[in-house]
């Protein structure tokens, strides 16, 4: 297409910049009060759960009507592929005198142990350390998080857990070739990272996180509104519990930032992580020649030509004086 300028770096609504956000561990009330102040302002988003079935399946589709789910791993344990047989206690556990030099075996697969053994005192990481987590041998981990994709997909439908968020922000690397094996789009880490790249798009979908959290929401988001038009893709993303906001009376930082980036289609793109990746795959997709631009994907596109808008589907495709 010579002599023609294309623009294809727009999401919907001819935007380069996405809101979403990734929340953990699917609390139902702090979700529900979490949903009550985000739903309005029409932010979505994804909720990353360990769990399906401490309520009834019509309960969870109802409370997260709309919401991509993804899997946070059933026991919430932290995935390792150390062999620690050696350094298992015979001795059950009891939190007050067990030592922290061992790890103690709660069922088939799934053990405790003190931060301070499997992450060290001396790392830096965490001080004080954070007392006792559960943690699984990769093989049986692994396990875990199938029946969790399975569960949880009984629940909200087949094919509809695209993407995972270690519990804990970590897991072994057994566990992440396993689960890019088993098709996930997308592995979530934890620890927000402001705006460090420049609010890019993730350049490693299997190692991500997220922008900011309950503590410097509006610090950021500010930021990011202000944060200029460099052609790219734009990406903002906070996290990572409702009930963050509920210990650290944030509910406030929250509703302030609903009322002021919300409800703005022609400035931001709402959507779940795993949509905003879908349609970054589906924008990379394109196929540009020198007589026609097509959309192989079934996610329409939208892109500017000579700074006209277009909206390139599935079933059309664009060529010179619209033949």
């Amino acid at each position: 297409m010579q002599n023609k300028n294309i623009d294809v770096n727009f999401f919907p609504g001819f935007t380069r910049k996405a809101i979403t956000f990734t929340i953990d561990d699917g609390n139902f009330e702090m979700d529900k009060k979490f949903l009550d102040i985000v739903r309005p302002a029409g932010i979505f988003g994804t909720f990353n759960l360990h769990h399906w079935d401490r309520e009834s399946p019509e309960l969870y589709r109802e409370l997260y009507r709309g919401y991509e789910i993804a899997n946070h791993c059933k026991n919430h344990a932290i995935a390792t592929d150390d062999d620690f047989t050696a350094e298992l206690s015979d001795e059950p556990f009891d939190p007050n005198t067990s030592s922290l030099d061992y790890y103690y075996k709660i069922c088939e697969g799934l053990y405790i142990v003190h931060i301070y053994k499997l992450w060290g005192k001396n790392t830096g990481t965490y001080d004080p350390p954070r007392g006792w987590h559960t943690v699984s041998p990769t093989e049986s981990y692994n396990a875990f998080a199938d029946e969790t994709r399975a569960g949880l997909e009984n629940v909200f439908g087949k094919g509809s857990v695209r993407g995972f968020a270690w519990p804990h922000g970590r897991g072994s690397e057994g566990a992440r070739k396993h689960l890019i094996a088993e098709g996930y789009q997308n592995i979530r880490k934890t620890g927000d990272i402001r705006d460090t790249t420049g609010f890019d798009m993730p350049s490693d979908r299997f190692s991500w996180t997220y922008n900011a959290h309950h503590m410097n929401l509006l610090e950021v988001a500010e930021l990011y509104e202000k944060y200029p038009d460099d052609g790219k893709l734009k990406f903002f993303s906070f996290g990572v519990h409702a009930v963050d906001f509920e210990r650290a009376e944030k509910w406030g930082d929250l509703l302030a930032f609903a009322e002021k980036y919300g409800n703005r289609q022609n400035d931001f793109y709402y959507a779940s992580v795993g949509d905003i990746f879908a349609y970054e795959d589906a924008v990379k997709s394109l196929v540009i020649t020198e007589n026609e631009i097509a959309n192989p994907s079934d996610i329409p596109v939208y892109i500017k030509i000579n700074g006209e808008p277009l909206i390139i589907t599935a079933t059309t495709k664009f060529a010179p004086g619209g033949k």
